[in-house]
């Protein structure tokens, strides 16, 4: 039989039974603690960002459901947009036509019988703003229009300008008294056009 270093018979477990508990609480409470910092916590974290992932995923979820309903609202605000587009470009003339504009004023101005004197378009004024004016999609074209024209023939040429097939927009209009002609008087309009800008 193996003899033990110390004998047991001389411990006396009654007097040491506050120190065993002692120790086997604060055994416990370095388990317990042990437990809570390096299982615990770390579970509960990848809990929260799971979760956290998954109401993003759900919410992301719902956004593109909502989304794909409205596919089709989509397609018809695309093909009403590709139309007002298609519109806006037939409006404003490129740089090339310039001159079939031109042609065309006085042929509105003839319609409404007035006598072009002269149509003279007017260098543009450059935009102040280099970078607006390098981001610009269209430039102002100021045409200078003379005529000898009587009052009711006038109105009837502004109202063709309004209902133009182009962009046309009167911004200062002079009548002048020609005591040789009392019916015609000298008219001077400032018409401003729109230039398409090429794409750079």
């Amino acid at each position: 039989m193996m003899k033990l270093p110390f004998d047991l018979s001389s411990i006396d477990l009654k007097k040491a039974q506050p120190q065993v508990l002692i120790l086997a609480a604060l055994v416990s409470g370095v388990v317990l603690i042990a437990l809570i910092f390096f299982i615990l916590i770390p579970q509960v974290n990848k809990i929260t960002d799971v979760l956290s992932k998954t109401g993003k995923a759900m919410s992301d979820l719902k956004e593109a459901e909502y989304q794909i309903s409205r596919i089709d609202k989509y397609k018809t605000d695309i093909a009403t947009f590709k139309e007002k587009v298609d519109l806006y470009e037939k409006k404003l003339p490129a740089e090339q036509e310039i001159p079939s504009l031109l042609e065309n004023l006085s042929t509105l101005a003839k319609k409404s019988s007035i006598s072009i004197v002269g149509i003279t378009p007017v260098a543009p004024v450059a935009a102040k703003d280099q970078k607006a004016q390098k981001s610009a999609i269209y430039q102002e074209f100021p045409i200078l229009v003379s005529a000898k024209s009587g009052y009711h023939e006038l109105g009837s040429f502004l109202s063709s300008l309004e209902n133009a097939d182009r962009f046309m927009k009167v911004v200062d209009i002079e009548v002048n008294l020609n005591k040789t002609t009392p019916k015609k008087h000298d008219v001077d309009l400032m018409v401003y056009t729109y230039i398409l800008l090429k794409e750079k």
